[in-house]
């Protein structure tokens, strides 16, 4: 969604409102959008400048950093941005709301999620999820290399 910032220019303290959605193409692997993102906001003109205002919400699915199960999180970004008058070009200036929503909402992306806080992970030798019960691995495996320091602390 692009705003015409021409007539916004000229009126000091004008403001224009905006409420649309976003639904980003593109072959995400951190997450899969369930809804489309829902984009509202404001851009005034400040005198010199801009002032973008907003929020970005919608439902995403991530993937547990310890189980790598789904998890289902609602995510919700606010937003302030500003940008100079020279960033413009004096005829037809406009600005694509939709290019600037898409970035940000990127870079907002957690790095990373639980499916809960205490989340067990996955057994690092059979890879079995430990939060669906034990596994049948041996539990206590010291690395040949450090065997003669366990015996260290048995005395």
């Amino acid at each position: 969604m692009k705003i015409e910032i021409g007539r916004l220019r000229q009126e000091p303290g004008a403001v224009e409102a905006f409420d649309f959605f976003l639904s980003p193409e593109g072959g995400e692997e951190d997450y899969v959008l369930l809804t489309p993102i829902h984009v509202t906001g404001t851009l005034t003109n400040g005198g010199n400048d801009f002032r973008l205002a907003g929020r970005l919400v919608a439902k995403v699915q991530l993937v547990c950093s310890r189980c790598l199960s789904p998890v289902e999180q609602d995510l919700a970004v606010d937003v302030e941005e500003d940008y100079d008058y020279d960033e413009f070009p004096d005829i037809d200036p406009s600005i694509d709301l939709g290019d600037i929503a898409g970035q940000i909402w990127v870079t907002s992306i957690p790095m990373q999620v639980f499916c809960r806080k205490d989340c067990k992970g996955l057994c690092l030798q059979c890879g079995k999820n430990l939060n669906e019960g034990d596994c049948s691995c041996p539990k206590e495996e010291v690395d040949p290399r450090l065997a003669a320091l366990k015996d260290l602390f048995q005395k």
